[in-house]
């Protein structure tokens, strides 16, 4: 994925943060192994539109609280990242954005 993300703005972990963001392909295959997605059945609440919203918010274009509810309802159990064709370290994302939120 295209991204914008200026490295030096979001700390330690941002190389990492960006890879992620960079190998994901939007390809879906992710949702249906997403127990929030499964559920729910939107697409902010599944890890391709989780990576989006934490894109945008990267590239400041959209403010930390309006994605803290989508990333805070991640049970965490990491069953996209078995499932990812692409080989999205989720945990990657994951793990800075909960710290951040705090």
């Amino acid at each position: 994925m295209q991204h914008t993300i200026a490295l030096e703005t979001i700390g330690p972990q941002g190389p990492e943060m960006a890879h992620a963001v960079e190998k994901c392909v939007h390809c879906g295959f992710c949702l249906s192994a997403c127990p929030t997605y499964k559920v729910l059945g939107e697409e902010m609440d599944s890890p391709r539109g989780r990576i989006y919203l934490m894109k945008e918010q990267l590239e400041g274009h959209l403010a930390l609280d309006e994605m803290t509810p989508f990333v805070d309802r991640c049970l965490g159990c990491m069953a996209c990242v078995t499932t990812c064709p692409s080989g999205v370290e989720y945990g990657d994302l994951l793990t800075p954005f909960r710290a951040r939120a705090e």
